[in-house]
């Protein structure tokens, strides 16, 4: 690899970072892994149970002042620094190019073409049609393309095993969040009660949608509080950063719950708001296809086809 590309994947990663949930815009921890992002690149709206959540980018139409602020600031510093300058300019032109504005070659300058591009860009997004590079605009830039590059992976069935019902129960599938649902992190869990020992272990594999994706493997221990003829519940689960949770299995219908309290407290989860949420253990194929779908959605809207 070159030293100029070294130097432009490096710089344009700063930026994505800082566009999508970086330094400028802190982490959520998650309810099950501690690490799921909640930031602007995912459109959070109300949903049933069944329903995934949307893959399309929610882009801020309020910006927030300080934030973009800070933002502006550090690209006015960069553009102090011409060939730095020119490296992100050219990452610019390659996100334009591969939404299909027209941008080539990429020169690393704003040259005319570029700006009818961005200006192109600037007004199919909603941002004011200036034609010249601005923070807003670099943090749209970003979290298209890093909606091009979700991952979209195919999830086990679900499964529910109570033919002992008395003894153990084993249930399989993909957890949902109730309302507001993102899927910056896609979760699959195995959980095993056994009522000999009065415990659930919760087996996750998460697939976080970062900058580059990766998977993460956990195992969580749930001390057993109720077990009768038509439900388990757990006592509460403070093993999870910033988070108490309490793990329900439904027999008839059969429904597995997790429900989450965010706790925000002094150290790491200072900055962490306080809420209550409800997650629903799902089928995973029906999940990835709409998942897909939205996907796919989503993906027409980004780029620009001339018909």
């Amino acid at each position: 690899m070159s030293q100029h590309t070294s130097k432009l994947l490096g710089l344009m990663a700063l930026y994505v970072f800082i566009g999508v949930g970086g330094t400028l815009f802190p982490d959520t921890p998650s309810f099950a892994s501690g690490e799921q992002h909640k930031t602007t690149s995912t459109q959070e709206k109300p949903s049933v149970a069944s329903s995934p959540p949307s893959s399309q980018p929610q882009h801020p139409g309020t910006p927030n002042t300080a934030l973009d602020k800070k933002g502006q600031e550090e690209l006015a510093e960069l553009r102090q620094k011409p060939d730095e300058f020119r490296t992100l300019v050219t990452g610019v032109q390659i996100f334009l190019g591969r939404f299909g504005y027209g941008v080539g070659p990429y020169s690393g300058t704003l040259d005319p073409s570029t700006k009818q591009a961005l200006k192109a860009y600037q007004e199919k997004t909603g941002l004011s049609q200036t034609g010249d590079l601005d923070f807003l605009t670099l943090k749209h830039l970003t979290a298209d393309d890093r909606l091009l590059n979700r991952v979209v992976p195919f999830l086990p069935s679900q499964t529910f095993h109570d033919q002992e019902w008395g003894q153990w129960v084993e249930v399989q599938g993909s957890w949902m969040l109730k309302e507001g649902n993102t899927d910056d992190v896609l979760q699959t869990s195995r959980i095993t009660c056994m009522r000999e020992f009065k415990r659930c272990i919760d087996s996750t594999a998460s697939l976080v949608n970062d900058n580059v994706p990766y998977l993460k493997v956990h195992t969580h221990v749930y001390d057993i509080q109720e077990w009768d003829d038509a439900k388990i519940v757990s006592a509460p689960y403070d093993g999870e950063a910033c988070a108490v949770s309490i793990l329900r299995i439904a027999r008839n219908p059969t429904l597995v719950t997790r429900f989450v309290s965010l706790q925000g407290k002094p150290g790491p989860c200072m900055k962490v708001q306080a809420e209550d949420r409800q997650y629903i253990l799902e089928d995973g194929p029906k999940i990835y296809e709409i998942l897909r779908m939205q996907k796919a959605e989503a993906i027409q809207q980004i780029l620009q086809i001339t018909k």
